[in-house]
């Protein structure tokens, strides 16, 4: 095999890998969506409504870590949950 036949077989080979993962990635968000028939309308820690707002869907965080679990969290949990992370991290 000569110099060329390396290097066009080499970026085959890297464009072929990109692609899957692309793909991967495609299928990950398509699943996803397809939950959000299933995104609560409180909040999973405290039970506070969800507000059908602009301003609520830019601060609100849904959280979906399988594909049966899916999390809402108001800004208030958030924040506790990041404070809580934090002192866990200084000990």
């Amino acid at each position: 095999m000569d110099k060329k036949q390396k290097k066009k077989l080499k970026r085959a080979t890297k464009k072929k890998k990109e692609k899957a993962a692309e793909q991967k990635m495609e299928t990950r968000l398509k699943d996803q969506l397809t939950m959000f028939d299933r995104l609560p309308t409180v909040c999973s820690v405290c039970a506070s409504g969800f507000p059908k707002t602009k301003e609520a869907h830019m601060t609100w965080r849904v959280v979906v870590r399988s594909q049966k679990a899916v999390r809402l969290f108001c800004p208030r949990c958030q924040q506790l949950g990041t404070q809580l992370k934090d002192k866990a991290n200084e000990i």
